[in-house]
């Protein structure tokens, strides 16, 4: 009962001495003979790291930390002092565990009876720290002059040591010096553009969806940029065709649109009233969508052309109830990209290259011929005639 009244309070401790909250940060553990052997590529978190601390104390343990403010595994390989590491006394210890990534591990020290003692500039201590079983001292470390805080903590320990073997050291930080998830999702946001914003059109039996509208002339280095913000259905009685007309700012593009046998299809698109060929063919299921990222529409002169970039649309048709779906989603997309791609085209054309050659192979094989009649070499020769 008293062990597992120290380990709550040293599970407790820290997080009033070190407010700000760590994230991954090394720790190093060493004293007692009984200190565990760890992987060191582990990633442990505060509850593993309580455990393992858990283990190593009890009520007639001392407990010494040191607490720098800002700490990462990459100080413990980086820091050089010439041509030695700052750690130099610290790394001569035989017997340590060190976790090279521990999530908030001061947060498990915390407790009104831990006494907090503080590095002062010239180098020397607040108060004088006297060992004592079940106690536990956190020695807060500032500054990044991790060599003299090597010195500090080798001749500091080295004392407490003699007065009390019964001691566990644990050396840790409160926040890590390096934080690359932010660095790099910084980047990334630097050079990420931001996307543009769809514009969505909307009317009864029809929805779609553009990122930007452009028209102007087929061999233009530039097109003109236009807004089409409304749709309208274009009531027509004598014809099955469904129109639906695109209006904004200087631009108007008619869509029509035609259901036969279970699919529909674009048997028309105009622009400002002049009529666009159909160079890709939209032909697709009656309850599908359709989807292009770059869907183009030249004049029948080849001179002017259109383009809708990242596009898709639906006409909804009514179903064998005679009612048409809602048009607040789209079906499954159909996209503008066929099957048969560069890719796939080029893959066959290599198989059907290696078809050829195995097959020659083959053939070269099994045309081999072994000999029918051999010398024997107590009879007579064998006499092959110039016929056979």
């Amino acid at each position: 009962m008293a062990k597992l009244g120290v380990t709550v309070t040293l599970f407790l401790a820290l997080a009033v001495f070190g407010s700000a909250r760590a994230a991954n940060v090394p720790v190093f553990v060493w004293g007692k003979p009984s200190v565990t052997y760890v992987p060191a590529l582990s990633l442990y978190s505060s509850s593993e790291f309580g455990a393992l601390v858990e283990a190593q104390i009890d009520e007639k343990t001392f407990t010494i930390v040191f607490a720098e403010d800002r700490l990462s595994a990459e100080d413990l390989s980086q820091c050089k002092l010439k041509t030695q590491t700052c750690f130099k006394n610290l790394q001569k210890l035989e017997r340590k565990s060190y976790l090279p990534s521990v999530e908030e591990p001061l947060s498990v020290l915390e407790g009104s009876n831990a006494q907090s003692v503080q590095l002062r500039p010239d180098g020397t201590l607040s108060e004088r720290i006297v060992p004592q079983a079940g106690g536990i001292v956190v020695v807060n470390l500032s500054g990044d002059d991790f060599a003299s805080h090597d010195a500090l903590i080798d001749a500091l320990y080295a004392r407490l040591h003699k007065e009390h073997p019964n001691i566990v050291a644990i050396y840790t930080g409160k926040t890590p010096s390096f934080s690359y998830s932010s660095l790099v999702r910084k980047t990334r946001q630097a050079g990420q553009e931001p996307e543009p914003a769809k514009v969505e059109l909307k009317t009864d039996g029809f929805l779609m969806v553009y990122e930007k509208f452009m028209f102007g002339q087929a061999d233009a280095a530039e097109l003109t940029v236009a807004q089409l913000g409304e749709a309208t259905k274009v009531e027509n009685a004598t014809t099955d065709v469904v129109q639906i007309r695109l209006t904004g700012a200087g631009a108007q593009v008619d869509l029509f649109f035609l259901l036969t046998q279970g699919s529909w299809e674009i048997t028309g698109v105009w622009f400002d009233n002049q009529e666009y060929y159909l160079r890709h063919r939209v032909h697709v299921n009656q309850h599908f969508s359709y989807s292009c990222n770059q869907w183009e529409y030249y004049s029948y002169d080849l001179q002017k052309k259109i383009v809708f970039e990242e596009v898709q649309l639906q006409p909804f048709w009514p179903g064998a109830d005679g009612v048409a779906p809602p048009n607040n989603r789209f079906g499954d997309a159909w996209y503008c990209v066929g099957f048969t791609t560069g890719g796939i085209l080029s893959g066959l054309f290599l198989v059907l290259i290696f078809i050829i050659i195995g097959s020659y192979g083959i053939a070269w094989m099994m045309d081999i011929r072994t000999m029918d009649r051999f010398d024997d070499p107590k009879g007579k020769t064998i006499t092959v005639n110039a016929a056979e």
